[in-house]
Formats: structure tokens, C-alpha cells, sequence
């Protein structure tokens, strides 16, 4: 997706192997239903219903220290911190000695539970909570983790090849020296777990590569990797596992093909319209595609296809979030009145409830104020000398 020059230096910095600098970019500010002035006076109770808890991520630092300046981060004394609404549930030293990295794009909350992984040259570690989950002694950039059935499946790229490793509480499953895994946490409207996700109860991810010359692209379940697709003339877009059957998104000789379970699907509105680029979800009881696309000799759109039908989103420079087999979507990118002081670090800073989306913003230098989770006009504050990095929702049954 398209970003502004001040956005694309943030998610350069998250896309470092090595401890990155504060990715401080442009305020990213909620577009969707039922947004109010994050200075309302309502709050946002602890878990707002009794079946919804909201989990926030926070990094503060000592007072003496301005974070803002970046003059030596991730290399000054910190905290990691992990709120439940406005509960604290984890306060743990983070920093180079930690091997916790105060860097917000390094964070995942994951099933109620806070990860971060850490990179350097003595290699990766990933923690949950405090406590060591996996390490090992590469350097790699995670780009997909995904705790299942006690184990912690991670996928990672390194800066030393173009390719990537897929592994199992640290132990390798798959290592493709050229290859392009599809999704990842660096981009606009990844899920939480990245590049990783389940469906029918296997882990499954997917990537291209080269073969022969030719694009080639694969699917992965549970570690056995299945060949779907390689042709020439051909630019792969996106490939997913959806309810059991493979979706392919990509074009043939300058033409757009979009594949269900086997079917070819026409979402060229007669052939007018060319794609750019695209990813595939599930949206509205049906696998649809999010991208840009124009007609011949006008500029680029961005917005849903499925069928023959094409859904145009207001904002080409939009973070996407959808609930998955719901049908709720909303995108958001451009600041509106009164949100331009607030720092919003990556699309982790916000989650989809329902309709409407909470996001955690952090006054931005020179700004009054604590940081704060906001949902439908309401807010809690966080009484720390830092910055919220990320929140996420669970509905309890």
C-alpha cells in the first residue's frame, strides 16, 4: 500500500533486522464510524462490556529522559508494560541487557498475551512477558508468530539472504534461501499474528520464489509445503488458505486473475479495470481482494473486489482492519481535526470491535497530557512517561 514519506521511514525502521531507531512518523488517525474528539470526558471502563477486555502495550522510560528527541533509544533504561483496560498486569525491565526491545513495532499481543522479539548480532529472542519463548543464534526480523498447542511457530527474515525461516520454538521447519513470504507484520492490514494464521487446524502460511525462471508460489500447511502456481509473464500477489479451499491473486500477461478453490473470478468490472497490487480476505461471507487498481490512463484507486463488483475505500493511505468472518471493515489514514498532536506508531495500535475501532495515541512533543486507549469517544489514560505500542480486544464467551 502507498505511504506518506514521513510513514515510510517508520516502517523502513520496523523492517531493520537490528534494533531500529523510534520509528516516529506522521499521526495516524481513526476515519470510521462513531469517532468522536479523543478528548472527551467519557471513559472507557475496564473491559467496556462484560464480555469485551481491551490489552495495551506501553513503553515508559525514566523522567529524566526525553524519548521524543530519540537521542539514544534502545540504548537508554525502560519498562515494558502490559495493561488489561487500566490494569496493570506486567512491568518488566526492557532494553539491550533485556533483550526486550522498547521498539513498538516489536511488540504482539497475541491471545491476552504480550510478545516482543529481539535482534541482534548474538542472534533472536522472543519473550512472552518477561520470559524467554524461543531463541536462537541468527539475527532475523519476525515477520509471523503464532503460539499454538504450547508451541511458538515463528516466521523470520534475515538480513544476510533474501529468503526466510519457518520454525517451531526456535528449530528450523523450513529454510528457503529466495523467497517472499505473502503478509507479514510490516504490513497495513496484516492480522496479529502476521504472516502466520490458522485454518482448519493447520499453521499455515504462504510465498513466492523463482523457479525456472518463472514466478512460483507455495503453500504451507503445518510445514509441508505444496507447489500451486508457476508461470511465466506472471506477478504474484497474494496467496491464502480460506475455510479449506486456496485463493491466488495475481497477474497473467498484464491481466488480472483472482482464484477460488479451483474457479476463476472476474474482478475487472468487464475488463476495465487493471490491479496494481492486492491481498486476500475473507469479507462479507465470501473471499474478496484489497488493493489498488485503476482504469487505463486514470490515476490508482484502493478498495474491496469480489465477483464483478468493486468496493472503493476513501483512503489510498489507509491501515485496513476487518474482523475476519464478519463483515465489518474500516479503514482509516488521513488526521482529522483536533487528532494531529498524537503520535499512532503501526496499524498494532488500533484493533476492530464490531464496527467501530480502539486505537492507543500518544501525545506528540510539546503536547499536554498522558497517553490514552480510546474507543467510540471514550478514553483511559496511562500515567507513564512513555508511549502506548499496541492494543488488542478479546471478546470472552
Amino acid at each position: 500500500m502507498r505511504t506518506s514519506p514521513l510513514l515510510l521511514l517508520a516502517l523502513l525502521s520496523a523492517c531493520s533486522i537490528l534494533e531500529p531507531d523510534l520509528p516516529i512518523g506522521r499521526p495516524r488517525i481513526v476515519d470510521g464510524p462513531g469517532g468522536k474528539s479523543p478528548d472527551a470526558e467519557d471513559t472507557v471502563h475496564d473491559g467496556h462490556r462484560a464480555d469485551t477486555l481491551f490489552y495495551v502495550s506501553a513503553v515508559s522510560f525514566p523522567v529524566s529522559y526525553d524519548w521524543r528527541r530519540d537521542t539514544s533509544f534502545g540504548a537508554t533504561a525502560c519498562t515494558l508494560k502490559f495493561f488489561r483496560g487500566a490494569e496493570p498486569l506486567l512491568s518488566v525491565a526492557a532494553g539491550p541487557s533485556e533483550r526486550i526491545s522498547p521498539s513498538p513495532d516489536r511488540h504482539h499481543i497475541i491471545g491476552g498475551r504480550l510478545y516482543s522479539q529481539y535482534q541482534d548480532i548474538k542472534g533472536t529472542t522472543i519473550k512472552c512477558g518477561g520470559a524467554v519463548a524461543a531463541e536462537w543464534p541468527e539475527p532475523e526480523y519476525i515477520i509471523g508468530l503464532l503460539p499454538k498447542d504450547g508451541a511458538l511457530y515463528t516466521i523470520g527474515r534475515s538480513a544476510s539472504s533474501s529468503g526466510f525461516t519457518y520454525r517451531r520454538d526456535g528449530e528450523v521447519l523450513l529454510k528457503v534461501d529466495r523467497g517472499t513470504v505473502f503478509g507479514g507484520f510490516d504490513k497495513d492490514s496484516c492480522p496479529p499474528t502476521g504472516a502466520l494464521y490458522e485454518d482448519g487446524g493447520a499453521v499455515c502460511f504462504a510465498y513466492k520464489t523463482e523457479l525456472n525462471g518463472m514466478q512460483a508460489a507455495y503453500i504451507v500447511r503445518d510445514g509441508e509445503a505444496e507447489l500451486l502456481l508457476c508461470k511465466g509473464d506472471t506477478e504474484i500477489f497474494d496467496v491464502k488458505s480460506l475455510k479449506g479451499k486456496v485463493v491466488m491473486f495475481y497477474n497473467e500477461n498484464g491481466i488480472a486473475q483472482f482464484i477460488s478453490g479451483g474457479w476463476a473470478v472476474n474482478i475487472r468490472q468487464g475488463g476495465t479495470l487493471l490491479w496494481d497490487d492486492g491481498e486476500v480476505l475473507w469479507y462479507d461471507g465470501r473471499p474478496c481482494v484489497l488493493g489498488h487498481f485503476h482504469k487505463p490512463g486514470e490515476p490508482a484507486e484502493f478498495g474491496l473486489g469480489w465477483t464483478n463488483t468493486v468496493k472503493r475505500l476513501f483512503d489510498k493511505d489507509a491501515f485496513v482492519y476487518y474482523s475476519g468472518n464478519a463483515e465489518e471493515l474500516v479503514a482509516f489514514g488521513q488526521p482529522r481535526k483536533g487528532w494531529e498532536n498524537y503520535y499512532f506508531f503501526n496499524r498494532h495500535c488500533a484493533c476492530l470491535v464490531g464496527e467501530d475501532l480502539a486505537a492507543v495515541l500518544t501525545p506528540r512533543l510539546g503536547s499536554d497530557g498522558d497517553p490514552f486507549l480510546t474507543f467510540k469517544g471514550r478514553k483511559v489514560s496511562y500515567g507513564l512517561h512513555g508511549f502506548l505500542s499496541g492494543v488488542a480486544v478479546e471478546i470472552v464467551e
